[in-house]
């Protein structure tokens, strides 16, 4: 057992070698020219601990894309659908969190030249998620056209404010950040939603209205 739990510790901390070797080249240069050599110079590791763990360089990032994936649709199911519509506040500050425990290593990942392709994943990721639930999709719009709206907007203007901040263009604390962050969301949802209510009360009344016309 003992022998196991070292074998794990030893996988683990390879792997996270790999990773930030593989984040730091990232962020330096293009993914088509990071070579599994490259890797393996910046992380000070054999070829073989690569191979052990990965089968190429876009295996290795299709890893972390799905690792970083996995862990934000546990976020979401362990808060719910409804509870995130609702309020998003407590879904902005586990991401946050999360970040911030290895936050070097996320700058460089979010900040790299393939951060838009993780974006883009994040983005249709959730649209597919809150899609396949209707009731959640619809919650703030009047049809999945309008919420696959919502979706890509938000996610767009969150990732943009956060990527600044990742980059010091924004001086305030992560708590700052968060707070701001889903004041300014749920302030949105609920705004539109109050105006949806009210177009929709002020048109049953016109059509209630008796026609004096005839």
């Amino acid at each position: 057992m003992a022998q196991k739990r070292a074998e794990y510790r030893s996988s683990r901390r390879s792997k996270n070698m790999i990773k930030k070797a593989f984040a730091k080249l990232l962020h330096e240069k293009d993914l088509s020219k990071i070579t599994v050599t490259d890797i393996i110079k910046e992380a000070e590791i054999s070829r073989g601990t690569f191979y052990a763990h990965y089968p190429d360089v876009y295996g290795l990032l299709e890893q972390i894309e799905n690792e970083e994936m996995t862990k934000l649709m546990n976020f979401i199911y362990e808060l719910g659908f409804e509870s995130i519509s609702d309020d998003p506040t407590k879904l902005i500050k586990e991401v946050v969190n999360y970040i911030n425990s290895d936050l070097e290593y996320y700058k460089l990942l979010f900040l790299s030249k393939s951060a838009d392709r993780f974006l883009i994943r994040i983005k249709n990721f959730m649209t597919d998620q809150i899609l396949s639930n209707e009731v959640i999709a619809l919650y703030h719009a009047s049809s999945t056209g309008e919420a696959s709206i919502y979706i890509s907007f938000f996610t767009a203007a969150v990732a943009s404010v956060f990527i600044d901040w990742l980059k010091g263009n924004i001086d305030v604390t992560i708590d700052e950040l968060t707070d701001t962050l889903s004041r300014i969301i749920t302030n949105a949802l609920i705004s539109d939603k109050t105006l949806m209510a009210r177009i929709a009360k002020t048109s049953a009344m016109a059509t209630d209205k008796p026609n004096h016309t005839s």
